[in-house]
């Protein structure tokens, strides 16, 4: 399926749903699963290749929220978390899913001019309490997806990767050793 197909198809649902949703939060979670989740499926061969579909999902999802007047932070969330439990649901690689999801997440923040290092945080944020959710290993989804989120930040803003690595240490639902060691010092919250 070409780039645009998937990121167009996300953007354009998640714009309909919001505009027709009371629980936003909830609808955007279950329109991403089910775009992404359909996607793989005709997809096939659930591989690695196949799972980038997962961040042109998540980038079109965050425009259309955006385009839509859906706050971006709290759609980055449950974007993600749709996007992470649509890859379980089919079976595919879940570190591999979230940190295509988290990789689309802050990609579409920076597309439409929203809170990278925010967006960062809460996508690893929902992509490890999602997999957690279903049973999945979350210190093995904290640390691809904080590797994840510092890789792609870096690529955007230099300058967002201390924010970062601050709102992952600081941050109450995950695991600390695990962000510790992916952060490095710096974080000398420990406790």
């Amino acid at each position: 399926m070409p780039e645009g197909g998937i990121f167009d198809r996300a953007k354009n649902a998640v714009v309909n749903v919001v505009k027709g949703a009371g629980d936003v939060v909830n609808a955007v979670r279950s329109t991403v699963t089910d775009i992404v989740k359909g996607t793989l499926k005709e997809a096939g061969d659930i591989t690695g290749t196949a799972l980038g579909v997962v961040s042109d999902a998540v980038r079109g999802a965050l425009k259309g929220a955006q385009e839509a007047g859906a706050e971006a932070a709290q759609s980055a969330r449950a974007i993600v978390s749709g996007a992470v439990e649509a890859v379980v649901q089919v079976g595919g690689d879940v570190v591999e899913g979230a940190r295509n999801a988290v990789r689309g997440a802050i990609q579409g923040a920076a597309e439409v001019g929203g809170d990278v290092a925010g967006a960062a945080v809460g996508a690893v944020e929902a992509a490890v309490e999602t997999a957690g959710r279903l049973g999945k290993s979350v210190g093995d989804v904290a640390k691809g997806t904080a590797e994840q989120a510092l890789e792609t930040v870096g690529e955007i803003s230099a300058d967002a990767v201390d924010a970062v690595k601050k709102g992952l240490s600081s941050a109450a639902s995950l695991p600390k050793d695990v962000i510790q060691s992916v952060v490095g010092k710096g974080g000398d919250s420990e406790t």
